[in-house]
């Protein structure tokens, strides 16, 4: 079985970036000690998605590559290095065609907004681990840009810090 995980941080307004796809307003949360379920989240992992800015903006991190031995699926149209590790794949075709390459077990959705939005609109996200930050940005990079249709979600748990962060974890009931 697979299942795909929108583990994600947005502001309390709904934003997961700035309106040039940064992500400063996560730094003083970054350096508190806490891994907000990230080192969870990493080992029960077999693959993760992301789309081609956020790949770039990963690639300009000035570090290893983040995710080693795990397959790394690139959603995009456009020919970009994947030298940064074997596991690297550019993928060019539709989400729903991707959900049949992806291997059984876990996958993160890492983002951006609009590969989310592809993602939601196919009914493929499992699991929503979403991490509220306690910023408002007033714009940026929605979490959801496209409205969704109507979505349940089943509360799973709640976790607070004392950064005021707030981890909350859902899974996505699905309809038939």
């Amino acid at each position: 079985m697979r299942e795909i995980v929108l583990y994600i941080a947005a502001t309390l307004d709904g934003f997961i970036a700035d309106e040039n796809g940064g992500i400063d307003f996560l730094k003083p949360f970054e350096d508190t000690g806490e891994d907000y379920g990230y080192t969870e989240l990493m080992s029960s992992l077999q693959a993760v998605v992301m789309g081609s800015r956020t790949y770039e903006q990963v690639l300009g991190f000035d570090m290893p590559w983040m995710y080693p031995g795990l397959t790394t699926y690139v959603c995009t149209q456009r020919q970009l290095p994947t030298d940064a590790d074997p596991g690297i794949r550019l993928w060019h075709g539709s989400v729903t065609e991707l959900m049949e390459e992806l291997p059984h077990g876990r996958t993160w959705l890492i983002g951006g907004g609009q590969l989310i939005d592809s993602f939601n609109a196919a009914g493929l996200v499992d699991r929503l681990q979403l991490a509220i930050i306690p910023v408002f940005l007033g714009r940026g990079i929605k979490l959801l840009s496209v409205p969704p249709a109507q979505q349940k979600l089943i509360l799973q748990s709640v976790k607070n810090f004392p950064s005021g962060l707030v981890m909350l974890d859902y899974r996505l009931q699905k309809t038939t």
